[in-house]
């Protein structure tokens, strides 16, 4: 019976690749650890946006000037309307507008065209009404309208020119209907523009006299060069819209309840969004039986007691509790609960309490100052327990990069040693298998013999 020797070495590729795949496990069970922190740190990313929020929220309410809001009601909006701010102090007032503000417009001849008939002058000086003047130079035997437009405009002197399309005369179909209107760009009985007749032949008339806004308030005649009112009183601006001599409009500028309720909700809102979150971590999923990502870190349970205790506050005003203005808080879950019908009644009431209660004033601290300076605490780089966890994640995971980077390196290493020793191996075994099948075939012609 004749010895079988196989024709290959016998060793399967499959078993290096197994063995390069075993010296990986340790990166694998590191790359293991480095997912579980990086989800927790996308929690906690998610923890510290809602916290953001939460103090953003409060930003509107912890200085009186950002609490207050006003609103502008105009009994004839189409005649005056504006806008007001938190220093604009709360009132009823009468106006009415005798006359708008305008500006001076000067209206010159009439041309057949816009853009071909030369103006037939090559020179023209324009003094406005703070004693600046400036010259329009162009070639009279080539310039048209247009060019003349385009050099008062290009000038930028404080005059702006167009021309103007009149459009046919019935009583004089043959008339030329293209005329030159020059303007001041500002408004007001002192905002003038002059053209020297003796610099050019055109001849221009006063279009529109230059006039000031009038408007009576509270009986007190008020002027002004254009047709809004800035200055009139810390916080307003209105905008005259049309004259109606004779007409009394009333302006009433009262507290915005609707505003800053929403404020307030938005504010609670926001807080219920993190105390929820936190709440969540600690509660057991019934379909796998364990807490959230978080439950271990017990910054989270200083987070929230942190601002639990800041609901506590207690001022000194009408209003001394969060409770007083219908907000409390829910036993079971730290939830806020807000009594929209109750919180709007007590701004109704004693709208300044309101703000009190929340707002930084002389009087006290406020509730929304005292959260917003713990939140902003919480958020402290150094210092806070959210900006010195962020700040211990990355050293975390940038540590098990170094870690993976490594032994990667070494897995390299060992990787190339193993195939090094297999096909030194699979040469050994294939000059074995050589030198038996040598061995064979002599045998093999010695038992022929």
């Amino acid at each position: 019976m004749g010895m079988r020797i196989n024709t290959g070495s016998g060793i399967d590729p499959k078993m290096v690749d197994q063995l390069i795949e075993a010296e990986r496990l340790p990166i694998k069970r590191v790359e293991e650890r480095k997912t579980a922190v990086s989800e927790e740190q996308k929690a906690y990313k998610e923890l510290t946006g809602m916290v953001s929020e939460l103090g953003t929220s409060l930003s509107s309410l912890r200085n009186r000037t950002d609490f207050v809001k006003v609103k502008l009601e105009s009994s004839h909006p189409d005649i005056i309307d504006g806008v007001v701010d938190g220093n604009a102090m709360p009132g009823s007032y009468e106006l009415e507008v005798r006359q708008m503000a305008k500006t001076h417009k000067l209206l010159a001849e009439a041309f057949p065209d816009p853009d071909e008939t030369p103006v037939g002058f090559g020179f023209m000086s324009i003094e406005l009404e703070d004693g600046r003047t400036f010259d329009i130079d162009v070639d009279p035997s080539q310039a048209t309208l247009q060019d003349v437009v385009h050099q008062i405009n290009e000038a930028g002197a404080g005059a702006r020119a167009m021309i103007l399309n009149t459009k046919e005369n019935l009583e004089d179909p043959d008339a030329d209907t293209f005329r030159l209107l020059v303007i001041s760009e500002k408004s007001g009985k002192q905002a003038r523009v002059s053209i020297d007749p003796d610099t050019t032949y055109l001849e221009f008339k006063e279009q529109v006299t230059g006039k000031n806004l009038e408007v009576l308030f509270e009986d007190v005649p008020v002027y002004d060069s254009e047709n809004t009112l800035k200055s009139l009183m810390p916080g307003l601006t209105l905008t005259a819209k049309r004259a109606e001599p004779g007409t009394k409009i009333n302006i009433k500028i009262d507290y915005d309840v609707d505003k800053s309720a929403e404020g307030i909700k938005k504010f609670v809102e926001s807080y219920n969004k993190v105390n929820s979150f936190v709440d969540k971590q600690f509660q057991l999923d019934p379909k796998t039986n364990k807490a959230g990502i978080l439950s271990k870190d017990n910054t989270l349970r200083s987070l929230r007691r942190t601002l639990q205790a800041t609901t506590q506050y207690r001022g000194e005003g009408k209003y001394a509790t969060i409770t007083d203005v219908g907000l409390s808080s829910d036993p079971k879950t730290g939830d806020l609960k807000l009594d929209d019908t109750k919180l709007k009644k007590a701004l109704s009431d004693d709208y300044l309490a309101v703000a009190q209660l929340f707002s930084q004033t002389p009087a006290g601290t406020g509730l929304a100052t005292v959260m917003s300076d713990a939140v902003r605490g919480m958020q402290n780089p150094q210092s806070g327990y959210l900006g010195s966890k962020e700040r211990e994640y990355k050293r975390i995971l940038e540590g098990f990069d170094k870690d993976i980077e490594r032994k990667d390196r070494m897995v390299q290493q060992r990787a190339e040693g193993i195939r090094r020793k297999f096909t030194a191996l699979e040469q050994l075994v294939t000059g074995m298998q050589a030198q038996g099948q040598a061995l064979q075939q002599r045998l093999g012609a010695a038992g022929a013999g």
